[in-house]
């Protein structure tokens, strides 16, 4: 009984505490990163500039911004990982709609697939 006196009642439950509006939340994932004083204070500013808030920011930023890849074994060995699941899917996928198998995600892969190998291949016609 000694213990209780130092213990708000919430906290004698087994259960976690939850927010009211945990389930209603749409975005519920969070993405965390390191940067330096430096880059923290001009990503700030471009945030600020943009007008966006800061989440729609970095979201807009990460899936439409143009990327730069350095080709390298690592990125090699995923995109023939990712393209051979794709090609699995559109293998398993004969007689079916093709929006049935196929999700906005492995849209999204392929699209940037796609995009990488164009820019190596600009690269490498130019130079």
């Amino acid at each position: 009984m000694a213990d209780k006196i130092y213990r708000r009642t919430t906290q004698l439950s087994d259960t976690p505490k939850r927010k009211d509006d945990e389930k209603a939340r749409k975005r519920n994932v969070i993405v965390n990163f390191r940067v330096s004083q430096k880059e923290k204070e001009l990503i700030d500013r471009r945030i600020e500039l943009s007008g966006l808030k800061k989440s729609d920011y970095f979201i807009e930023s990460c899936l439409y911004q143009k990327i730069l890849v350095k080709g390298n074994i690592r990125t090699s060995d995923t995109m023939r990982e990712q393209l051979g699941k794709i090609a699995e899917i559109l293998n398993a996928s004969e007689g079916k709609d093709f929006s049935d198998v196929f999700s906005q995600e492995d849209g999204m892969t392929l699209k940037t697939i796609a995009e990488i190998l164009l820019e190596i291949t600009n690269k490498g016609g130019a130079g």
